[in-house]
């Protein structure tokens, strides 16, 4: 079958979201009349990719050497030091969005620190036990950035995990460096909302509410325009009057 332009970009973003080869990812599409979104969604809902429930086998003591090579001289613990080598030995860099979706996998606690449980059993997870597996691992890993199901999971975990120890909200250079990092590639209004941020006098840390519902915002946004929005629905106050600065 001959592809048209429109087309031949639709299956090349379906197999760069999904990982499908070019003969099973056009089937897919064409079952699903070439609806992008929908065959997306369809993929990830029908379980067509690998199930992370299923990690590979490791050797537990493979992993322990993994942490040692890491771990701080000064602490029980993998830290600055030790994380900037791991990205370095798995081929990104330190500020690679990818290594968010990594540390969800450890469940760590706090940006900056890998604990032997969290390191350890994240590996596990993970299905590698050498350095070499995590490495052929980061394409898949990038591609869950592409799931909107993943994503949001990622998404929302990263607030917590980027709070300073012992707080309740999430500072607020940190939250415009991460929605930055997370968001400004997929949504052109994050760099309007920082604009509007920024301008405030008053300059609050992010709570957990703004920081989740932001997302489903600028979901609604991009599908629909502002008329998506719903003045009575329960947004938090500053998405509220993100909108009316919109409208201004």
């Amino acid at each position: 079958m001959s592809l048209n332009s429109r087309q031949r970009e639709k299956l090349a973003q379906f197999m760069s979201i999904t990982g499908m080869q070019d003969v099973p990812a056009k089937k897919f599409l064409t079952s699903k009349n070439w609806d992008l979104e929908l065959a997306v969604d369809e993929f990830y809902n029908s379980g067509a990719q690998v199930s992370r429930d299923q990690p590979a086998p490791t050797n537990q003591k493979k992993i322990d050497s993994l942490f040692t090579r890491y771990k701080s001289s000064t602490s029980a613990q993998i830290e600055g030091e030790g994380i900037e080598n791991f990205c370095r030995d798995i081929g990104i860099e330190p500020m690679d969005v990818v290594i968010l979706v990594i540390s969800k996998y450890f469940n760590a606690a706090t940006m900056g620190i890998y604990t032997k449980d969290e390191f350890c059993n994240g590996m596990k997870a993970l299905g590698c036990d050498e350095i070499s597996k995590l490495r052929q691992k980061i394409p898949d890993l990038r591609r869950e950035l592409n799931n909107p199901q993943s994503f949001k999971e990622i998404y929302n975990y990263v607030f917590a995990f980027s709070r300073d120890q012992g707080v309740r909200n999430l500072g607020f250079e940190t939250a415009i460096a991460l929605w930055r990092l997370l968001l400004g590639e997929k949504y052109p209004l994050v760099n309007r909302w920082i604009g509007f941020l920024e301008s405030r006098d008053k300059k609050h840390d992010i709570s957990k509410d703004t920081w989740e519902m932001f997302l489903d915002f600028a979901i609604i946004v991009e599908r629909e325009g502002l008329q998506g929005y719903d003045p009575s629905g329960a947004w938090p106050v500053l998405i509220d009057d993100f909108v009316e600065y919109l409208n201004s």
